[in-house]
C-alpha cells in the first residue's frame, strides 16, 4: 500500500496525473515549471536526499517521471542529455534507495530495436536510438541493486486535451489549423490514456510487486490508424472538418537516428498482477472529439 508518494517531476504529463489520482498522498517536485503545493527541485544541483529530509512526513514510494524526452535533442547531443536521463536520475534513485522507500522508474518501449513484438518483459532490449539507450542503461543500473524496485516501461500516453503533450491533443490542434497529417503507416505502438498510465502505475505500485512490467493499452494501432480513428470519430460530431492525410513510412521522415518500427508492448504480467480495466481508444477519441468539436467544453 502507498501510504504517501514523492513524484520527481510532478510538473510533466504523467507526473500531473499521478499527482492528481494520488490525491493527498502525494507531493510532487518541479524544476521550470512550478504549481500549487510543489517543491522546487533541480536534479542537475541539487540532492533528493535533502529534499527528502525536510519533508513533513516519509514516503513509502517515489515515482521517477522525470528526465529529457526529446529523443532528437537525444541524438543531437547524446552525451549531455546522458548527464540528465543517465546519471541524475541514477543519483535520485541511489537517495531513494537509502531512505528504504521504493522507486518507481518510468521507462520506455524505445528500449525495443523494432523488428519484433509485442514486446515482452523477458525479451532483450536493444535500443536504437540515444533515448532508449539512456533509459536502458538506468533499467540496468537499477536491476543490479538488492533492494524492492520497479521499473514501469510506457508505450505512447495519450489525452485528449490539445494543452497537453499527448498524441491525440497534439493532433487536434492541427487539424483545428488545416494541416496536412503525414503519418507513417509502419510504426505500431500500444497507446494509454494518461489517467489508464498513471492509475495501473499506482495501483501497482500499492502491491507486493517487484522488477519490471511493461504498461501499455491492450490494442496496438499505427500512428496512421489511430489518427484515423481520431478522424472518424470527429466527423461523427463535425462532418464539415477537413483533414488531408498522407500515408508514409516512418523512416521517410527526417529523424537524426532511424526509429523503431514496432514497440507495441504484452502486458499479459501486469494484467495478471492487477486486472486493470483500460479506455478503449475508440472512446478516447470519440470524447475528445465531442469535447473539441461539438461544441462541450473540455475537463
Amino acid at each position: 500500500m502507498i501510504a504517501r508518494a514523492l513524484v520527481v517531476g510532478g510538473s510533466g504529463f504523467v507526473g500531473q496525473r499521478l499527482l492528481a489520482l494520488l490525491g493527498a498522498r502525494g507531493v510532487g517536485t518541479f524544476n521550470r515549471h512550478p504549481f500549487s503545493g510543489g517543491l522546487g527541485f533541480n536534479a542537475r544541483t541539487d540532492r533528493l536526499s535533502d529534499l527528502l529530509r525536510r519533508l513533513e512526513h516519509p514516503v513509502s514510494h517515489v515515482f521517477v517521471p522525470y528526465g529529457t524526452i526529446d529523443m532528437e535533442g537525444c541524438a543531437r547531443d547524446p552525451k549531455g542529455t546522458a548527464q540528465v536521463n543517465v546519471d541524475t536520475v541514477i543519483a535520485v534513485l541511489t537517495d531513494v534507495l537509502a531512505v528504504g522507500a521504493v522507486p518507481i522508474f518510468v521507462s520506455t518501449d524505445y528500449v525495443f530495436d523494432g523488428t519484433g513484438g509485442p514486446w515482452r518483459e523477458s525479451d532483450a532490449a536493444h535500443p536504437r536510438m540515444a533515448y532508449g539507450a539512456q533509459k536502458l542503461a538506468v533499467e540496468q543500473w537499477l536491476a543490479s541493486q538488492a533492494a524492492r524496485w520497479l521499473i514501469v516501461r510506457l508505450s505512447k500516453v495519450v489525452s485528449g486535451d490539445p494543452a497537453t503533450h499527448g498524441m491525440i491533443g497534439q493532433w487536434i490542434t492541427e487539424l483545428r489549423a488545416g494541416k496536412p497529417q503525414r503519418c507513417a503507416t509502419d510504426q505500431v505502438f500500444s497507446p494509454a490514456w494518461v489517467d489508464d498510465v498513471a492509475g495501473a502505475m499506482i495501483k501497482l505500485a500499492g502491491t507486493d510487486a517487484a522488477g519490471l512490467y511493461h504498461l501499455g493499452g491492450p490494442e496496438a494501432f499505427s500512428r496512421y490508424d489511430l489518427l484515423s480513428l481520431l478522424i472518424a470519430e470527429i466527423r461523427k460530431v463535425a462532418p464539415q472538418t477537413a483533414a488531408t492525410l498522407e500515408p508514409c513510412s516512418l523512416h521517410d521522415l527526417p529523424f537524426l537516428e532511424k526509429r523503431p518500427l514496432c514497440t507495441a508492448l504484452a502486458i499479459d504480467k501486469l494484467q495478471a498482477k492487477i486486472a486493470w480495466d483500460f479506455m478503449p481508444m475508440r472512446t478516447i477519441c470519440g470524447d475528445a472529439a465531442l469535447a473539441q468539436f461539438g461544441g462541450i467544453r473540455a475537463g
